[in-house]
């Protein structure tokens, strides 16, 4: 509950920050997948939702949450970056960057950093929408408790995990 309100007052100090301004402000949604690269190996799912502040006409600037499954879940907060490598038309690219920590809610992982840089092309419709798709590197920090139990004796210890997965995204901003 702490986290929601804590990202509730994110958002309305980033909509306070921004003005009223329409078209100033928006938000997004993205689904996504990968091709995990490191050892042990884990395809994460990933879901995420961010809100930002248009600073300039190819500059965007926010904060998100979402939710990343790993071995463990995790529930990251980012700053999330993107800028428009070509004036805005129908078709247009950026590339982006997400930095933050995520957060495990279960009690035998503990969360960590995460980074990922991206980028994408952006599909604008006729309502002011975009679609858009993006593929990047997202590096997530994770540790959790491993447990052993064999005929003679029983083992935890904490395994400290470094996920490094090529991110493929599908969403919508609006």
């Amino acid at each position: 509950m702490k986290r929601f309100v804590l990202l509730l007052f994110a958002a309305l100090a980033v909509r306070a920050a921004c003005g009223q301004a329409p078209r100033r402000f928006c938000f997004s949604t993205a689904v996504g997948t990968g091709i995990a690269l490191s050892e042990p190996a884990s395809t994460p799912l990933v879901w995420r939702v961010a809100g930002y502040c248009r600073v300039g006409r190819r500059f965007l600037a926010g904060a998100g949450t979402g939710l990343s499954f790993y071995e463990k879940t995790l529930v990251p907060l980012f700053a999330d970056v993107r800028l428009l490598v070509t004036r805005p038309r129908r078709f247009t690219p950026y590339a982006g960057c997400a930095a933050g920590y995520a957060f495990a809610p279960g009690r035998e992982a503990n969360g960590g950093v995460m980074l990922n840089p991206s980028v994408g092309v952006r599909y604008a419709l006729r309502s002011g929408t975009e679609l858009f798709l993006s593929a990047g590197y997202e590096m997530q920090e994770l540790e959790r408790l491993k447990k052993y139990a064999g005929a003679h004796f029983a083992a935890e210890f904490g395994e400290r995990l470094r996920h490094g997965t090529v991110l493929l995204q599908a969403g919508i901003l609006f």
